[in-house]
């Protein structure tokens, strides 16, 4: 990804974009899909859970049967993949769009939740990262639309943070000065 807001093919963006969503004079600037770390990093607090779990089963094993063991075992299992294959349909469903004209978040496999704004109606653009997201180089870029007190659209768990950033108020920028409306 270069740091350079020069739109990208309109066809990098098909694969990720659902038919019809874009305009006629849309350009595709930047289209990315989280990191794959957000895999486990949203798994993170259950597969902690589970670990928990089969700790005390095994610390409190000669305590009871074996057979409580082997269930907290095959339950701390079960449900860490079932988080981490839950995790994977969430990453599969998500997908990041800015264009020339607007910047989308995309959730959802089935019927993706659309969560877009015109360029030029975002006032800011913030680079911020978890704990998490920072130990593994990702970040997110929060975008505030008009007087919203919570971001309009959010962009986490994406790698190059810093470059997707600049790619993001550059194009903010110039659509402000291009606007006629330009706020």
């Amino acid at each position: 990804m270069s740091p350079s807001a020069e739109p990208a093919s309109h066809v990098v963006a098909e694969p990720l974009a659902p038919a019809g969503l874009l305009g006629q004079d849309e350009i595709v600037i930047l289209a990315i899909k989280p990191s794959g770390w957000f895999v486990p990093l949203v798994s993170l607090p259950v597969l902690a859970s589970a670990a928990v779990v089969a700790l005390a089963a095994y610390l409190i094993d000669p305590y009871y049967p074996s057979t409580y063991k082997s269930l907290a075992y095959i339950f701390a299992i079960v449900v860490s993949l079932a988080r981490l294959t839950g995790a994977c349909w969430q990453w599969l469903g998500r997908t990041y769009i800015l264009t020339n004209l607007r910047i989308m978040s995309l959730r959802g496999v089935n019927r993706p939740l659309i969560a877009q704004a015109p360029l030029t109606e975002v006032r800011e653009a913030l680079l911020a990262a978890s704990l998490p997201e920072r130990l593994a180089g990702l970040g997110g870029i929060y975008c505030y639309v008009g007087e919203q007190s919570l971001p309009g659209i959010a962009w986490t768990f994406v790698s190059h943070p810093a470059e997707a950033h600049e790619i993001v108020t550059t194009a903010i920028n110039k659509a402000k000065r291009t606007h006629p409306n330009g706020k």
